[in-house]
């Protein structure tokens, strides 16, 4: 039976972290070792955690930011395979990690395997208000929950600590030494949107080293030069110099952006709209559009 470290990295989540070691636990078909990385919490993770004493319980020395939570947790893993996971995240069927694996026992040449994932408020799970599907496995490692990597494939590689690529860099240089890739069609990982400590914009502001068009183009997914709408992200979570810079990188990076009119609206919209706006846009649209136009695509028996 393969074994595979399962490593969930947390800082401040204590009031969710068991829902997400229990959905791990409950995964069938493969020996599991599960390593909670702790970030340097403030709150109740650790008695949290300790609380399950078939969980490793590891709290790091200071706050180091997602990309190197995971790398420190990485290094404690000795399966033969490794998963990532948020602490406030959720496998969604309990055939995930069997079903990775299988993959890339049946195929020694895959070092990397992803995954579909949607979004859902709260603890509402069975209502998706947004998915990410598609066939850009660089892409689809923009949240790090539910990521198989070969330990073999991991040796001298690590996640960046830029932000929004802290895994997509990982998931990009495993592909680039010449691992070959592979996408579980169905949305495996449930990915909690609420109030966190990571979406503060002090938190932003403090991980923010790099414009992440750049960081993502860098890495392979040009296609992001058309996200137009992240200018709002953007403008809600950094300065109006950041919102800048991205507008201008994304002509740079596409030029053809240039000649679309929803570059223009989107730009627009960030450069002049109040932040007390901006910001109540994404969970009016989760809330009242995205709800109805997401469904959840299961597993096929």
């Amino acid at each position: 039976m393969p074994k595979v470290s399962v490593i969930i990295a947390s800082y401040n989540m204590g009031h969710l972290v068991l829902g997400t070691i229990k959905s791990c636990i409950a995964q069938t078909g493969v020996e599991k070792e599960i390593i909670v990385y702790d970030d340097c919490s403030t709150d109740n993770t650790e008695e949290a955690v300790t609380r399950i004493k078939t969980v490793k319980y590891v709290r790091g020395e200071k706050n180091l930011g997602v990309g190197d939570a995971f790398n420190a947790g990485m290094k404690l893993a000795t399966g033969q395979y490794v998963i990532l996971m948020c602490a406030d995240d959720l496998l969604v069927s309990r055939h995930v990690l069997s079903d990775m694996t299988k993959i890339m026992e049946e195929k020694p040449t895959v070092g990397y395997v992803t995954r579909w994932y949607y979004q859902f408020i709260n603890d509402d799970i069975w209502s998706p208000v947004r998915a990410w599907r598609g066939n850009n496995p660089i892409l689809l490692a923009n949240n790090p929950s539910g990521l198989m990597f070969r330990a073999e494939a991991l040796e001298g590689k690590r996640c960046s600590n830029a932000m929004f690529v802290e895994t997509s860099f990982l998931a990009a240089s495993v592909k680039q030494s010449g691992w070959e890739t592979a996408i579980l069609p169905y949305d495996a990982v449930a990915v909690r949107v609420h109030d966190s400590t990571s979406r503060e914009k002090e938190y932003w502001l403090k991980h923010r080293v790099s414009s992440p068009v750049l960081d993502w183009t860098a890495i392979g997914c040009p296609e992001i030069a058309q996200d137009y709408v992240s200018f709002i992200q953007i403008k809600n979570g950094f300065t109006m110099d950041a919102v800048w810079e991205e507008i201008v990188n994304f002509a740079k990076v596409r030029p053809l952006n240039l000649l679309n009119p929803k570059y223009y609206f989107w730009a627009t919209v960030a450069l002049v709209t109040p932040r007390r706006v901006l910001r109540k846009l994404p969970p009016f649209y989760r809330k009242y559009i995205g709800q109805g136009l997401t469904e959840i695509k299961k597993r096929r028996m």
